[in-house]
C-alpha cells in the first residue's frame, strides 16, 4: 500500500547490532552505566547455567574416573598414613594448573593481541572461564579438606583458615591462606560483571595476577616435592608474567601514540 510505514527494528538496517563480552571489561570512556546482562554473552534462560554446569560436572566425572583407575593399580595406599597428604597434595597441584589456565585466559581475553591473532571468540573465552573458576573452586576445596583433616600434616582447620596457624612451614601455608581469600575476593567481583560498570569491579578483579602470585609461592615454598615439579611452576608463571606483561606494554605503547586505552 502506498504510503504505509515501513516495519522497523525487522531486518536491514534498523536491526540493533549486539555487543561483544560487554560489561565484563572496563568501560571504554567514564561515563553512566546502565547493569544490564548482555544476551549475546549470557544467552537466554538456563542454557548457559546448564552448559556451565555439564561442562563442570564432565571435568569432575573425568577426574574421579581417572583417579578411581589409579586407587586400582595402587590400592595399598588405602592403608597407607599419608594418604590424606597425597590426596591434598594432588588436588593442590590440580588446583594450580587450572588456576593458571584461568589467569591466563582471562588476560588473554583483554590483550590486544586477541583481536590481531587467531583466537577463539570471547564467548568462547568466557565460559571456558567461568568452567575453570568452578573447577578451580572444586578442587580448592578438596585440597583444604584433605589436609586439614590429615593430622599428620600440621595443617588442621586452623592453619587452613589463620594464616600462620599451622604448625607445619607456616610462612609457606599462610601464603596460601592469604591466596585463597584473595581468590575469595577476586571471585566475588565477578559476579558484579553485568550489572555495574567495569570500572567499578574490574580493577579488583584485575588483582588476580597477585593471587597467582601468592598461590605460586605457596606451592612452591609448601609443597614436599617441588624439585620435580619445578618445570611446571617455572612453565605455568612465565605464561601468566608473558601475558601480563606484553599487554601492559601494549597498552602503554597505544597511550603514547594518542589511541584509546582499551
Amino acid at each position: 500500500m502506498i504510503g504505509a510505514p515501513a516495519q522497523r527494528g525487522v531486518s536491514g538496517g534498523d536491526r540493533p547490532r549486539p555487543r561483544s563480552v560487554p560489561d565484563l571489561l572496563p568501560d571504554p570512556a567514564p561515563g553512566p552505566t546502565v547493569p544490564r546482562r548482555s544476551p549475546e554473552v549470557w544467552g537466554h534462560g538456563s542454557e548457559p547455567v546448564l552448559s556451565t554446569l555439564l561442562a563442570a560436572s564432565a571435568v569432575i566425572g573425568l577426574s574421579t574416573f581417572i583417579g578411581a583407575g589409579l586407587l586400582e593399580k595402587h590400592v595399598t595406599l588405602l592403608h597407607n598414613r599419608m594418604l590424606p597428604w597425597i590426596l591434598g597434595r594432588s588436588l593442590g597441584v590440580a588446583c594450580y594448573v587450572v588456576l593458571t589456565a584461568l589467569v591466563a585466559i582471562g588476560l588473554w581475553l583483554r590483550h590486544p593481541w586477541r583481536t590481531r591473532v587467531w583466537s577463539p571468540g570471547p564467548n568462547a573465552l568466557l565460559r571456558a572461564h567461568v568452567v575453570l573458576a568452578a573447577s578451580a573452586v572444586t578442587l580448592l576445596i578438596g585440597h583444604l579438606t584433605a589436609l586439614a583433616l590429615d593430622h599428620y600434616a600440621g595443617v588442621g582447620w586452623t592453619g587452613a583458615f589463620v594464616p600462620w596457624g599451622a604448625t607445619y612451614r607456616p610462612t609457606a601455608v599462610a601464603l596460601g591462606t592469604l591466596g585463597l581469600y584473595a581468590m575469595v575476593l577476586v571471585a566475588s567481583t565477578a559476579l558484579l560483571a553485568g550489572w555495574v560498570g567495569g570500572r567499578v569491579w574490574f580493577p579488583i578483579h584485575a588483582a588476580s595476577a597477585l593471587t597467582f602470585a601468592l598461590v605460586s609461592a605457596h606451592a612452591v615454598l609448601a609443597g614436599s616435592d617441588t624439585h620435580g615439579l619445578l618445570w611446571m611452576y617455572v612453565l605455568a608463571a612465565t605464561v601468566v608474567v608473558v601475558l601480563q606483561a606484553s599487554g601492559w606494554a601494549c597498552r602503554y605503547a597505544g597511550v603514547r601514540a594518542g589511541a584509546p586505552l582499551e
